[in-house]
C-alpha cells in the first residue's frame, strides 16, 4: 500500500508540474500566434498541432511504455518537451512556432500515456476512481495555478517568456520521476502496438462509447475554453494582446478551479454507484452552459459563467476510470495509448473546428455565437452517446444494492 501511494504521489506531484507548464502557455499561445501573423484559424491550428503528434504517437508509446518501462518513457517525454518549449522561445515566424508544436507533442505523447499505464497499473480496482481522482486533482491544481501564472509572466517579460518557464517545470518533472519512483516493469518485447488488441478493444460498443465521451470532453476543454474563450476576447473585448492574455487567463483558471471543487467528490461517487450518471449529467449540463460564455462582455460577467462551467465539466469524474473498468488487464498499456489516441483526437478537432467555426462566422471582425453553440451541440451528443455504455462499476453497485436489501415481509392481508 505505502508503495501504491509512492507512486501516486510522484506521478501526481510530476503532473502538476508538467500542467502548471502546459497552463503557463495555454492562454498565451493564440495571442503569441496572432502576434507572428496567423489568422484566427491558424491560431487554432497551432493549439491543435501538439495533439495531432499525439494522435499518431499515443498507441506506440503504450506499446514503448510496456517495453521500456513506463519510468524510463516518462522521462524521455519530459525531456522532448523541455527541449522544444526552449526552442519556442526563439520562434521567429508562425512556422517555427507550429513545428515546435508538432515536436512537443511528441514528448507529450510519451509523457501523457506513460505516466496514465503507471497510475492504472498501481491502482487496485477497487480504490482506482480515488487514486485517479487525486492524480487529475494534482492536474487540475496545475491548471489553476498556471494561467494567472502565465498572465503575469506575459505582462512581465512578454509572449514568449511562457515558454521558457514550460521547459523549466518540465526539466523539474523529470528530476522529480527520476528520483522519486521505483523503476516499473519493462517486458522487453518488441515496441509494436498490438493490433489485435486494439481490433478487440474498438469492437466493444461501450469501450468505443466511452472513449468518445471522453472526447468530447477533451473537445470542450481544448476547443472553446482554449481557443474559442481567448480568441472572442482578443477580438470582442476591445483589449491588447497582454491583457486578453491575462483576462484568458484569470477565466481558464476559474473554470479550473470550479472543476477542481468536485472533481474528487465525483471520482468517490462514481466508486460507489457507477461512472454513467456522473459522466452523462456533466456533458449535458456544459453543453447547456456553452452558449451562455457569448453573453459576456467583461471579465466581471464572464467569471461566474466560468465558474458553473468548471463546476459541471468537474462533474464528470476521473476520465480514465470507466475505461480502464472495460479494459481487460493484459492489454492495459495498448489501451491507455487507444485512450490518449481517441481524447487526442478531441483534442485536436476542438481548437481546429472551433476555429474555423469562428472565422467563417465572424461578422465584421467580431465572434459570433456559433463556435459556442457548435461546442454545446457537441457535448450533448457525447452524453446521449455514453447512455448506451456498459457500465462494470455501476451494474456492481445495482447487484449488491438488491443483495443487501432487506425482504419485504409478508403478513396475512398484504397485497404486496
Amino acid at each position: 500500500m505505502a508503495s501504491i501511494r509512492r507512486t501516486v504521489a510522484v506521478l501526481s506531484g510530476t503532473v502538476f508540474l508538467v500542467m502548471i507548464g502546459i497552463s503557463i502557455i495555454t492562454p498565451a499561445l493564440p495571442q503569441y500566434g496572432l502576434a507572428l501573423g496567423a489568422t484566427a484559424f491558424l491560431a487554432g491550428v497551432l493549439i491543435g498541432a501538439l495533439p495531432a503528434a499525439r494522435v499518431v504517437l499515443d498507441l506506440p508509446a503504450g506499446a514503448l511504455g510496456d517495453r521500456f518501462g513506463n519510468d524510463r518513457m516518462m522521462r524521455s517525454g519530459l525531456a522532448i518537451i523541455a527541449l522544444t518549449s526552449a526552442v519556442a522561445v526563439v520562434a521567429f515566424d508562425y512556422w517555427v512556432l507550429l513545428a515546435v508544436r508538432v515536436a512537443e507533442g511528441i514528448g507529450s505523447a510519451f509523457y501523457v500515456t506513460s505516466s496514465l499505464a503507471a497510475l492504472a497499473k498501481a491502482a487496485p480496482p477497487e480504490r482506482r476512481g480515488r487514486y485517479m481522482g487525486v492524480y487529475v486533482n494534482a492536474l487540475l491544481i496545475g491548471q489553476v495555478i498556471g494561467p494567472v501564472i502565465g498572465g503575469a509572466v506575459v505582462l512581465a517579460a512578454g509572449l514568449r517568456a511562457p515558454f521558457a518557464a514550460y521547459s523549466l517545470l518540465a526539466c523539474l518533472g523529470m528530476l522529480l520521476i527520476t528520483f522519486g519512483m521505483e523503476p516499473t516493469p519493462a517486458s522487453g518485447a518488441r515496441a509494436a502496438v498490438d493490433l489485435a488488441a486494439v481490433r478487440t478493444l474498438l469492437r466493444d460498443r461501450s469501450y468505443l462509447l466511452v472513449n468518445l465521451g471522453t472526447m468530447g470532453t477533451f473537445f470542450l476543454r481544448s476547443g472553446l475554453i482554449t481557443t474559442v474563450i481567448p480568441l472572442f476576447i482578443a477580438f470582442n473585448w476591445g483589449v491588447s494582446r497582454p491583457i486578453a492574455t491575462t483576462f484568458a487567463g484569470v477565466l481558464i483558471t476559474t473554470s479550473a478551479l470550479a472543476s477542481l471543487i468536485t472533481l474528487y467528490p465525483s471520482g468517490r461517487l462514481a466508486d460507489r454507484v457507477g461512472r454513467k450518471v456522473p459522466f452523462v449529467v456533466s456533458l449535458l449540463l456544459a453543453g447547456s452552459i456553452a452558449p451562455f460564455l457569448y453573453f459576456t462582455s467583461d471579465l466581471g460577467s464572464a467569471i461566474p459563467v466560468m465558474f458553473a462551467f468548471g463546476i459541471v465539466l468537474g462533474i464528470h469524474g476521473p476520465l480514465a476510470a470507466w475505461n480502464t473498468d472495460l479494459t481487460p488487464a493484459r492489454v492495459l498499456g495498448t489501451s491507455m495509448g487507444l485512450y490518449r489516441t481517441i481524447s487526442d483526437i478531441g483534442f485536436l478537432l476542438g481548437p481546429v473546428l472551433s476555429a474555423a467555426v469562428l472565422e467563417v462566422t465572424m461578422v465584421d471582425g467580431r465572434v459570433t455565437i456559433w463556435p459556442f453553440l457548435f461546442a454545446g451541440a457537441w457535448a450533448i451528443t457525447s452524453a446521449v452517446l455514453l447512455m448506451f455504455a456498459r457500465d462494470p462499476v455501476g451494474q456492481a453497485a445495482r447487484l449488491k444494492g438488491v443483495a443487501t436489501k432487506p425482504e419485504t415481509v409478508h403478513r396475512p392481508g398484504n397485497s404486496n
